[in-house]
């Protein structure tokens, strides 16, 4: 809502605009995120000229020089006793630097009315709202906090995702050398992408069970899937365990779908068993494809099946392989895929991970905890590891954006990546570890107020979508017709949303 108020407090100025309600624009395929705000108190933003006053009994009024407006004062002050306004007070205490600049944004003219606490503050915000001439603008003080902390009970282990200099192995990490993902979190948590796991199998885990889908075993040829090697069951934890259920570890994307493929017999198989793996994930309907593989052969059957996944919109994320040395592992080394190497605690290359001009990003891979088995934990060190933080990031941004391609993923990460020494872009780490954080914000689409289907275009289909919901708002924050904040879809809305047809 702070960004609606900015925007109808500036923008639209006669009359005087109010701000009462409203919420961040609707991002397809996203569980919105509600606002939150005070309700001990409330914002008004007071004309020119007019100044904060007291009547002989105590009672708080607003004042004004201009005889226009003095008749005014006494509904000012009715209007402040009836919301039970105890205190006016600049909403800017200390005095702006700048002084000329404030003036000319008003920054001074905005006061804080502390109300009786668990009032409710948006209709305090109408009633001040009514005060045309004395009041410009009025609204209700948003509440944030702090990047969402989850309440899994080992989460204070997965430096990966919160590095707060916790011991791991013996090794002392580095504060924030982690992906930046509870930054993320705030954004979104994730939607029910599936996400398609080419490995060893995926156990029922009871943080992952719920959403695993029914797979296939290539080398056996069956629909089995149990985990053959205790890895992809890991993977698997670290992509997608549900977060804040006070239980276990945090995954990247809480509500993703695992597609479990199963490509290799045991710890070890065949390309080509790979390759039919990528061809019916793509085919099944994932778009997403989480290969913690080394292959080193590069047979041009897996490079044509990368390719088809990639020509159908999907994006294969793969690691560069653990030999320690400078040949990148199959299908990281391909162009088609997003290739990454792994860190550890404090954002040094892992000595195990392999480097070359082919590697995109880097991610934690050294000490990392997540599921094993149906129901227990243990530590791995892999660049295995550091692709599914990787692939977790992406499933967000694609939450946020359902139609981001691959080139603007890829952009994405690297443009936001953090670069760890060697200085820019290197064969070691590519562009850097990933911030999950920034990533997921630089893909979310912006769209026009006025475009409410999002399809980059204010037309009759958003008219359609307006008539429909004219009238009183039921829910002031979530009526995404109503342009001028109002709580009432009317002819003013109608007048904003044809300014911006261009359709």
């Amino acid at each position: 809502m702070p960004l609606l108020a900015a925007v109808f407090c500036s923008l639209l100025l006669a009359p005087p605009p109010v701000v009462v309600g409203g919420a961040p624009p609707f991002v397809q395929g996203v569980t919105e995120q509600l606002p939150e705000h005070a309700t001990g108190h409330v914002l008004v933003k007071l004309a020119p000229g007019v100044r904060v006053g007291q009547g002989k009994g105590g009672e708080w009024k607003f004042t004004s020089l201009r005889a226009s407006l003095r008749t005014m004062e006494g509904a000012s002050a009715r209007v402040l006793k009836s919301i039970g306004a105890s205190n006016i007070a600049p909403a800017v205490e200390q005095i702006p630097k700048d002084a000329a600049l404030a003036a000319s944004l008003g920054l001074t003219r905005w006061m804080r009315v502390t109300i009786p606490e668990r009032s409710d503050a948006l209709q305090c915000v109408r009633a001040l709202a009514g005060l045309r001439g004395l009041v410009e603008c009025a609204e209700v003080d948003g509440v944030g906090s702090t990047a969402l902390t989850p309440n899994d009970t080992d989460f204070w282990f997965q430096y990966a995702l919160q590095n707060t200099g916790q011991t791991i192995s013996g090794q002392a990490g580095i504060v924030n050398a982690d992906i930046g993902v509870t930054e993320a979190w705030d954004l979104t948590t994730g939607n029910d992408v599936i996400i398609a796991v080419l490995d060893s199998g995926v156990d029922a885990h009871p943080e992952i069970a719920s959403r695993l889908l029914p797979g296939y075993n290539f080398p056996d040829n069956t629909t089995t899937t149990i985990d053959e090697c205790s890895h992809g069951t890991h993977v698997a934890g670290i992509l997608a365990a549900k977060g804040n259920n006070a239980t276990g570890i945090a995954g990247i994307a809480w509500n993703a779908r695992i597609l479990p493929g199963v490509v290799v017999n045991g710890c070890t198989g065949f390309e080509s068993d790979a390759a039919e793996g990528v061809i019916w994930a793509i085919d099944q309907g994932s778009r997403l494809i989480n290969m913690s593989l080394q292959y080193y052969t590069g047979t041009t059957l897996l490079h044509d099946a990368v390719i088809y996944a990639v020509n159908q919109g999907g994006i294969v994320v793969a690691a560069t392989g653990n030999n320690g040395n400078g040949t990148v592992a199959f299908p990281a080394r391909w162009d088609e895929t997003i290739a990454v190497a792994a860190t550890d605690n404090r954002d040094a290359r892992a000595s195990f991970s392999n480097y070359g001009v082919t590697v995109d990003v880097a991610a934690p891979g050294v000490g990392i905890w997540s599921t094993i088995s149906t129901n227990g934990y243990t530590q791995k060190n892999g660049t295995s590891q550091a692709v599914p933080h990787v692939t977790g990031t992406i499933a967000l941004m694609r939450t946020v954006n359902p139609t981001i391609s691959l080139a603007e993923v890829r952009a994405i990460l690297a443009a936001t990546a953090h670069d760890i020494l060697p200085v820019g872009t290197d064969q070691w780490t590519g562009a850097g570890r990933i911030n999950a954080g920034a990533a997921v914000a630089a893909a979310m689409p912006t769209y026009d107020i006025a475009d409410f289907n999002h399809d980059g275009i204010v037309n009759a289909q958003d008219l359609s979508i307006f008539l429909q919901s004219w009238g009183a708002c039921v829910d002031c924050d979530a009526c995404v017709a109503d342009l001028d904040g109002n709580c009432i879809v009317d002819s003013p809305d109608l007048t904003i949303l044809l300014s911006h047809w261009n359709g």
